[in-house]
């Protein structure tokens, strides 16, 4: 199973910080937020049979992350590769969608794909979406009790029937639960043709969740709730709030 770690925004709401580096990027206790995401790869067990870890970002900031990878490459039997999305700003940006389907047809990726956003803080690890997904064989995401409806309404809220996703609504107005995905997913191969399908459909390439709203009326797709600690680090509100939380008030 190869691992497909979302870095290819420029995050607009995080300006000015974001005009010079990439969201992924911004330190958090000392290290970069994707190198959190590699440790929680890392600390899955062997028989998830992890290959290649594939960082998607774009033009703009190629060089912050191809440095990145060549220090980390040694610790990780040089399976750390990136691919570069040609686009340098915001205005011509594919969008995640269309992102993952240029890394599936670039890299070659043809097995099992882990998908994870490259902008989440969190400290439960993979171990329950990775378990859940060897087992049933279906697309399988990562969910979280945000707490209430009205917080809900910056995400793509769920509705699950048992471990199925019979629900999927990105950023609504009005949420009908308070379950949101939490940025992982496991995609089983016979799937990620469906990638492409969508965007030749015409449907919006931006927003992994509205690929998920399409894709539970294709096929079933399960969801695993996780519990602990979860930041989406969209604005610079929600970067400073997680730092004051873990590290004290500056």
């Amino acid at each position: 199973m190869d691992v497909l770690i979302l870095c290819g925004g420029y995050a607009k709401r995080l300006m000015p910080v974001s005009e010079f580096v990439p969201k992924p990027m911004l330190p958090v206790q000392g290290k970069p937020i994707v190198e959190h995401i590699l440790g929680k790869i890392s600390e899955l067990p062997k028989d998830a049979v992890i290959g290649r870890i594939i960082i998607n970002t774009n033009k703009r900031f190629e060089e912050h992350f191809r440095y990145w990878i060549a220090l980390r490459n040694p610790s990780y039997e040089n399976r750390l590769i990136e691919i570069a999305e040609p686009t340098k700003s915001n205005d011509t940006k594919l969008g995640a969608i269309a992102g993952i389907d240029y890394c599936i047809r670039n890299g070659d990726i043809k097995g099992d794909l882990m998908l994870m956003a490259g902008d989440n803080f969190y400290d439960f690890g993979l171990g329950n979406l990775v378990s859940h997904f060897q087992k049933s064989g279906k697309p399988t995401i990562s969910l979280y009790d945000v707490g209430s409806k009205e917080d809900a309404t910056r995400f793509g809220v769920v509705e699950l029937d048992g471990d199925v996703v019979s629900g999927f609504e990105e950023k609504p107005e009005r949420p009908k639960t308070a379950l949101v995905s939490a940025g992982m997913y496991i995609f089983p191969a016979e799937t990620l043709h469906m990638v492409g399908d969508y965007i030749r459909e015409g449907n919006p390439p931006d927003m992994v969740g509205n690929f998920i709203s399409w894709l539970i009326k294709k096929t079933e797709v399960h969801g695993v709730v996780e519990k602990g600690r979860w930041v989406d680090i969209g604005t610079l509100e929600s970067y400073r709030k997680l730092l004051s939380e873990l590290d004290g008030p500056a």
